[in-house]
């Protein structure tokens, strides 16, 4: 770090700042500061990333006026005054910087004859050497002239070299590199960017992740990037689409696109003229990450990307999306023709009906649906169940392949849900009120208008019941005539209850056909009787045919179904470690007591403001009350 940074070399709003423990933060003012000892001194104002990380929000009491001077404004713990000799403004990338990333080969072995200068402890307490093979190998594949990816995370790097032309004859020698990583660092400039990135010709893989970088502004990208196939730019302070559309002009054949965190919400006003048409900007793109980019309206502003020709997939997660809506009418074609792909996690989704609009898109295959209003007030069994039956394409749901057996029994539990719905305004039971007081006989006609609104709200209703009629009509003969007997027979599954618990993970495992309506409780039950596990000390899971990957069984109160067992199920039988549950709960009230600190300190200085400002006014008054 230079001995004291020069006022000319900040630049408000712009100028990325580190400090000794690593915390990051922008310059927001340059200048005296009216609560100095010297008022001729030069300090920076900062306003940190960690909103903690300050002392003030940018103000001050003048030691001339005993007045409040603001010098410039964030967060009421987010601002710090720093001496010029203090702030960091971060390093330059240079070929050495690059290579102090990896060892050389002919430094010193980490393992000497294999044998690492640590030791692991047995149960007994005796010592037992780590050894380490392989490390020479590892080494040299490891060289900066073999490795084509490099990570350069997190390291300062602010700008480039001073002088690129001197290191151009060093920096040759990388121009094998495929792709870089500079997530996290102090880059705020374009221009800084660009005269880096172009020192790596070759370049095919960019992460420039949580740098300050902001929107391009009359800087122009050229056409130097025709290599760069995906592009990182999540948290990166974009607040332009055009800043997209340019990056899109000057990288034709970008395949992925991340800018999540960015705020893209004037797409919607955004000019696609002839030169500006997203599907001929775009028209390699496969993936584009849109997670956090205050997107509110499915049809202003998604909708906006429905023709890119070769997108597969989309990522729209935590926008305060509420609606899916469409736009094919006639032979319009369908939105979003190769999208197979899409995530909806932490939107507003509150309906079914919302959902089923994503049957306009005949080729998605995999979609993510969590932490919406819709998800969080259902079972995640019964969310997943009514999602396979609604959308009939679907492959993958919340990343867990759907099997054809679990697709069938979903159809079929959906199909005998909507019936009995049905069966409900037929026999009069939901109208009751409404005929008790109808004199007109217009009773017959509410039935209709009620059951025309049940196949609005369940659009693959009649399909799914002419694709399972058969089946479904000979369960119900299985059952002697009685149709309440085929619906209980569907609701039968077979699982397997496996013990994992120490004491009795040699037993044999129960096999066992259960009403989809039972409680986890009763499960419970059975287990503590079979395998002798304290029904306390019980932690469930189940999981799926071919699915490696259990889902925890974690309330009593609610059903198999609930959850989404299926037929030919697996339930695991785990015993809770009460040390390591000790340890936890230790470990989380250690943790409740620092934040309960932290907010102790966080009040104990906004109390302290409001004081000082309680003062400054009294003071204030005082003073004009003297002059009076």
């Amino acid at each position: 770090m230079p001995a004291v940074t020069a006022p000319s070399t900040l630049r408000p709003n712009i100028t990325r700042v580190r400090d000794t423990s690593g915390f990051v933060g922008t310059v927001l003012y340059v200048g005296p500061v009216a609560s100095a000892k010297s008022q001729t001194e030069i300090y920076a104002g900062i306003a940190w990333d960690d909103v903690t990380r300050g002392k003030h929000d940018g103000s001050v009491i003048s030691k001339a006026t005993n007045q409040i001077v603001r010098h410039f404004k964030c967060g009421p713990t987010q601002g710090s005054f720093l001496k010029l000799s203090k702030v960091d403004v971060g390093v330059e990338l240079t070929p050495q910087l690059m290579r102090s990333r990896y060892v050389r080969p002919d430094a010193a072995l980490i393992a000497p004859g294999n044998l690492l200068p640590h030791v692991a402890l047995t149960s007994s307490g005796r010592e037992k050497p780590i050894e380490f093979y392989g490390e020479v190998k590892l080494r040299n594949r490891q060289q900066l002239e073999v490795v084509e990816d490099i990570s350069l995370r997190m390291l300062g790097i602010s700008k480039p070299p001073p002088d690129v032309t001197s290191v151009l004859e060093e920096i040759a020698e990388f121009n094998h590199l495929r792709g870089i990583d500079l997530a996290g660092n102090l880059l705020s400039d374009w221009e800084d960017v660009l005269k880096i990135l172009r020192l790596f010709p070759n370049l095919q893989t960019i992460s420039l992740a949580s740098n300050r970088v902001n929107d391009l502004g009359s800087v122009s990208l050229g056409t130097s990037f025709l290599n760069v196939k995906s592009l990182n730019l999540n948290n990166c302070n974009i607040e332009s689409f055009q800043t997209i559309a340019s990056i899109g002009a000057a990288m034709p054949y970008l395949e992925e696109l991340c800018v999540a965190h960015c705020n893209l919400a004037d797409i919607e006003s955004f000019d696609a003229s002839s030169e500006n048409q997203l599907e001929i900007l775009f028209k390699n793109l496969l993936l584009l990450d849109l997670s956090n980019c205050q997107l509110t309206s499915w049809q202003r502003h998604i909708m906006k990307l429905q023709n890119l020709p070769r997108l597969e997939s989309l990522i729209v997660n935590d926008n305060p999306i509420h609606c899916i809506e469409g736009a094919i009418e006639g032979g319009q074609p369908a939105d979003f023709p190769y999208l197979t792909s899409l995530q909806l996690a932490e939107t507003n989704i509150s309906t079914w009906t919302a959902l089923d609009q994503l049957n306009r898109i005949p080729s998605l295959r995999s979609l993510r649906l969590r932490n919406t209003p819709l998800t969080n007030t259902l079972g995640v069994g019964e969310v997943r169940s009514t999602a396979i039956a609604r959308l009939p394409n679907l492959e993958y749901f919340n990343a867990s392949p759907i099997t054809d057996r679990e697709r069938v029994e979903a159809e079929r539990r959906y199909v005998s849900t909507v019936s009995r719905e049905l069966l409900l305004i037929s026999s009069g039971v939901i109208l009751a009120a409404e005929r008790d007081t109808d004199v007109d006989g217009s009773a017959g006609n509410d039935d209709s208008a009620k059951q025309a609104q049940m196949f609005a709200k369940h659009p693959q209703f009649q399909l799914l019941v002419e694709k399972h009629k058969d089946t479904m009509l000979s369960l119900s003969n299985a059952g002697n005539g009685s149709t309440n007997q085929g619906s209980i027979g569907e609701e039968i599954i077979n699982v397997t209850i496996r013990s994992m618990a120490a004491a009795s993970c040699d037993m044999e495992p129960l096999r066992k056909r259960l009403p989809r309506s039972l409680k986890v409780g009763r499960i419970k039950t059975m287990c503590a009787k079979y395998f002798r596990v304290d029904i306390d000390l019980q932690m469930l899971h189940f999981r799926a045919e071919d699915d490696p990957f259990p889902s925890e069984l974690d309330d009593a109160e609610h059903s198999l179904f609930y959850y989404g067992v299926n037929d030919g199920a697996e339930i695991l039988v785990n015993e809770i470690d009460v040390e390591a549950l000790e340890r936890e709960k230790a470990r989380q009230l250690e943790d409740h007591s620092r934040r309960v600190k932290e907010q102790e300190q966080h009040v104990t200085v906004l109390q302290s403001m409001k004081k000082n400002d309680q003062r400054i006014n009294a003071l204030a008054t005082e003073m004009a009350q003297n002059r009076v």
